[in-house]
């Protein structure tokens, strides 16, 4: 059975495999197909970062310059 994207599971493995993982089907003999979470959301869970608001932004990085390009 595939799992489409409205669908899809998140698996956190420890031991060998830590981390978190994507399944991306379940074979009919039970078997998982995983991938790792290369989402944005899964590099920041792996890294410990958080999304940090404009203000935060604004106060780390000051006004940023311009430069007419796009």
């Amino acid at each position: 059975m595939s799992l489409s994207m409205s669908d899809t599971k998140l698996l956190k493995a420890t031991g060998d495999v830590d981390g978190d993982w994507i399944v991306d089907e379940e074979l009919s003999d039970g078997r998982l197909v995983i991938r790792p979470d290369t989402s944005a959301a899964g590099i920041r869970r792996r890294t410990g970062l958080e999304q940090i608001s404009s203000d935060e932004f604004a106060e780390h990085f000051g006004h940023l310059p311009i430069d007419h390009e796009g």
